[in-house]
């Protein structure tokens, strides 16, 4: 009995003795437990430029805050043991348009400032190298020297504004790409135009075709018993009160407004508009 015990006494101490060590290894090395858990993380599209990185001492006076920098999970060659560094992605081959995932690892107490993370975001932009319609609404353009894999966002005068008609995403790079869709024509003429959406909402315009459409004119009647609108034909459709907002939109040849306030709306259909009094 007294050797088991005895035993269990120098197990106990045996443990003691390692977290012991391992407290002292940690202060030498100035980790702190939350070392692991401390980062920064950006994401963009590699747009052919470097993040430039601004690297404080350590909140304890050792060495510097960011001790690791990984691009999409790989760790990079880069100098971090500095006041100042540049994360090189091209030393990683990354295309252009790729996406990249940059993350910092660094000391608690202090982090790390990327000083252009602006670099990350496309710029809307390519180089038109044809743009055609027919009359039956088939729209076909081709583009080289995408910027990034940004959407496409083909556009309609109509209604007195440009109008979104379809949406299509890009593909990046620069080799020729060439891109078909459908849109529904109006009567008569035709203006489109192409523009390229990044994702702060900046849009870069390239290109308009023009094209008569011989297709029949959408007439609307509006039943106030039921609250239905309905069309000749299926259309792109939309609702604007007094003050200018949109209130509904949508595409087809029926719309329900049973749930829209009493008063006046104008409807934007087909090519042109008309006044709707709701009682």
């Amino acid at each position: 009995m007294e050797n088991r015990f005895a035993k269990g006494r120098a197990v106990r101490a045996v443990h003691s003795l390692l977290a012991l060590f391992a407290s002292v290894v940690v202060l030498l090395l100035g980790i702190t437990p939350s070392l692991a858990q401390q980062s920064i993380e950006i994401a963009g599209l590699y747009q052919g430029e470097n993040l430039l990185v601004v690297n404080e001492p350590s909140a304890d006076g050792v060495g510097f805050c960011c001790y690791e920098a990984r691009v999409n999970g790989m760790l990079t060659s880069d100098e971090v043991n500095s006041h100042a560094f540049e994360i090189d992605l091209s030393a990683l081959g990354t295309p252009l348009g790729k996406g990249v995932a940059v993350r910092l690892k660094h000391r608690s107490g202090c982090a790390p400032r990327i000083l252009n993370p602006e670099v990350l975001q496309p710029e809307p932009g390519f180089e038109l190298v044809s743009f055609e319609a027919a009359p039956s609404g088939e729209v076909m353009w081709t583009t080289q020297g995408e910027r990034g894999r940004m959407p496409f966002v083909l556009q309609q005068f109509k209604w007195e504004k440009w109008v979104d008609v379809v949406r299509i995403d890009g593909r990046g790079g620069d080799g020729p790409q060439t891109y078909t869709t459908a849109i529904q024509p109006v009567n008569g003429e035709n203006l489109l135009r192409l523009t390229h959406l990044a994702p702060d909402g900046t849009l870069a315009v390239e290109g308009e075709v023009r094209f008569e459409g011989s297709v029949p004119e959408i007439t609307m009647v509006y039943d106030p018993k039921a609250h239905l609108l309905t069309f000749s034909g299926p259309t792109q459709y939309e609702l604007v009160d007094a003050f200018g907002t949109v209130v509904m939109r949508g595409v087809g040849s029926e719309a329900t407004l049973r749930y829209l306030s009493k008063g006046e709306y104008f409807v934007n259909f087909g090519a042109g508009t008309e006044v709707l009094k709701k009682r």
